[in-house]
């Protein structure tokens, strides 16, 4: 029976794994074409799609998924043959794809395209931003803040005029390198939040929540969230910061609109995982701090008893021998093949789902000032709600701002760049 990881947890913050596009197709795959070998049990690599709730291993309905892959994709995927009734993924506006080369056309004709895609295959979307990163890139047709601002601002104008679909939601994105780039780059945006369904926070500055407090309580006072029911944080792997997220969801559905969604995405379970073939194993938490704990494979296939039983529990590893995952194959200097990578995402996706899904559980079922959850984390919840709540949002924003700001970097693994 498939294990249903959507259980329960509606009144946490979304997680949605960030999809790399290997994953999407060979997780497509019913007939095993893209690879050259089965998995356990002879199933074929669809088996670990992890969006179908047939799934024999497990389902999730949400991940992450960029136009960068998706404009360009020629072959079938695990978004393009999802069930969409049942299942919710984010479009990513491939930005960050744009400053770092990895497109293969112009800024402006992938802005259309990209949109069409988002329109065609997601349920939540973001526009063409151009991230203030750029201006660290070499070659970039950015040279100023104000340039990527000003790209920024006329894709949102151009996803105003070009956008069809009523029920797509799609959202703004907050950007900047520091707080006084943040504090010019907001209100530009702000003008045009009412045609947009929400905000996504990207850049150096999208885990100051304190930082960003500020921002959606003068975008309220001014009347600029009428539409607003999604807030996304780009690529942070911090178990602390999901959790906070999920206190932030709690007080803007209390005191914003009780359908309002809070989401973020890694990509963690295809980045870490399939190149440096390392895996979360738990998560360990006090009343100090909150990380994954992670185990790195040897180098190479014969550092490892290929014929032992795979040490990790998830419902496919505990299937699997550790060949199964590492066949030693000949053509790869370690030995890993292309879908032993892709069953490591797998179990990664899984791990990170049950150990987030733990924690935020925990942090609802204990009582301030007792149990095991981060003081910070504690005292974040209550400063969200005291924050949204107050006739003086800005005064409770400066006493609980200590809490809100960014985690220290010791706490968890490095956030994706994005």
């Amino acid at each position: 029976m498939t294990t249903d990881l959507s259980i329960g947890m509606d009144d946490h913050a979304l997680f949605t794994p960030a999809i790399n596009e290997t994953f999407a197709k060979i997780a497509a795959d019913k007939t095993g074409s893209t690879v050259h070998r089965k998995l356990p049990s002879a199933r074929p690599p669809a088996a670990l799609n992890y969006l179908d709730p047939k799934s024999p291993y497990f389902f999730y309905p949400a991940g992450l998924y960029s136009a960068a892959f998706g404009v360009y994709d020629t072959r079938a995927t695990i978004i393009t043959k999802r069930d969409r009734a049942k299942t919710t993924i984010i479009g990513d506006s491939g930005g960050f794809s744009a400053i770092s080369g990895a497109l293969k056309e112009p800024y402006e004709a992938f802005r259309a395209k990209s949109l069409s895609w988002i329109e065609e295959q997601c349920d939540v979307g973001l526009i063409l931003d151009d991230p203030t990163r750029s201006l660290e890139m070499p070659g970039n047709k950015s040279k100023t803040f104000q340039d990527c601002l000003d790209h920024t601002v006329e894709s949102m104008r151009f996803a105003l005029t070009n956008r069809s679909r009523g029920d797509l939601i799609l959202l703004t994105v907050m950007q900047g390198r520091t707080a006084k780039e943040a504090k010019a780059w907001w209100p530009a945006v702000a003008k045009y939040q009412n045609d947009f369904e929400g905000i996504a926070l990207a850049g150096d500055t999208k885990l100051d929540l304190r930082l960003w407090m500020q921002a959606l309580i003068e975008m309220r006072n001014a009347g600029r969230l009428d539409r607003c029911r999604w807030l996304h944080v780009l690529g942070t792997t911090r178990p602390d910061f999901g959790v906070q997220l999920t206190g932030l969801q709690r007080a803007l559905r209390k005191h914003l609109r009780m359908d309002f969604r809070v989401s973020f995405d890694s990509s963690l379970a295809f980045r870490i995982a399939q190149v440096n073939k390392q895996l979360t194993t738990g998560i360990r938490y006090d009343r100090k701090s909150m990380q994954f704990l992670r185990y790195t494979f040897p180098d190479h296939w014969s550092g490892m008893a290929r014929q032992a039983p795979f040490p990790f529990s998830s419902p496919l590893g505990d299937l699997c021998m550790l060949g199964d995952f590492n066949p030693a194959n000949p053509n790869s200097q370690t030995g890993w093949d292309t879908l032993g990578a892709q069953m490591l995402s797998n179990h990664e996706v899984f791990k990170e789902i049950s150990a987030l899904r733990e924690v935020n559980r925990l942090a609802a079922a204990e009582v301030m000032p007792l149990g095991q959850t981060p003081w910070k984390i504690r005292k974040a919840w209550e400063g969200f709600d005291k924050i949204l709540s107050s006739e003086t949002p800005m005064t409770e924003i400066a006493r609980y701002g200590r809490f809100l700001g960014e985690a220290k970097p010791e706490e968890a693994l490095e956030d994706d760049d994005r």
